[in-house]
């Protein structure tokens, strides 16, 4: 195990955080697949991370009551899937970085990803790749800025000035994707929030 990404496990424990280390993707499906129980009801953020170490397939395809917003073309109903996701279970998200003193940082557009991290389903799991790892806040944001945004706009065919050039122009577009900043520094319920640190680069 890295260093850093030690380092990092520890203090998450220390702000009462479940904290996992995995070796690579195949580890971290393991994990997932032993903090869910069947019939459970499961959601998802919209997470590359997810899907990169299997944990989507496995949840499609699994014995669980899942209902996939993210394929919802109805708004009202996509709206009341989002809703719904306050009374799940097990939500399953990423994050945009996690600081090396143990907090986690999150940018989000509609909110429909931080607002069940920090409210609602019985349990959250986050997962991420130690590319993610920075040491402060002013670092969190500089990937956002630079990575995470700009790239994630880009899948979601946003049409933000960040996907044209890859910077941060801090827009005042309807579609913009980095509205609200959340650092979550304390899991005020233990072993709500479980964070599963993986040893590659994963997601965004």
């Amino acid at each position: 195990m890295d260093l850093i990404i030690e380092k990092t496990i520890e203090a998450l424990k220390k702000n009462r955080f479940s904290a996992y280390y995995a070796e690579n993707s195949e580890q971290a499906l393991d994990i997932v697949k032993s903090l869910i129980k069947k019939g459970e009801k499961v959601d998802r953020g919209g997470s590359e991370t997810i899907k990169q170490i299997g944990a989507l397939d496995y949840i499609l395809n699994g014995d669980f009551d899942y209902k996939d917003p993210y394929q919802e073309t109805n708004p009202e109903k996509k709206e009341k899937l989002f809703q719904e996701r306050f009374l799940c279970d097990t939500f399953l998200c990423s994050a945009n970085a996690i600081i090396s003193d143990g907090r986690l940082y999150n940018e989000d557009g509609i909110c429909s990803r931080v607002a069940p991290l920090l409210f609602g389903p019985k349990q959250v799991i986050v997962v991420a790749g130690k590319n993610k790892i920075v040491n402060t806040v002013e670092e969190a944001k500089r990937r956002v800025q630079t990575t995470a945004a700009p790239l994630n706009a880009k899948r979601l065919e946003t049409g933000t000035p960040c996907t044209i050039d890859g910077v941060c122009h801090s827009c005042k577009s309807d579609k913009r994707i980095c509205c609200s900043t959340v650092i979550t520094s304390f899991n005020r319920i233990p072993n709500r929030i479980k964070v599963i640190i993986v040893n590659e680069n994963l997601g965004m």
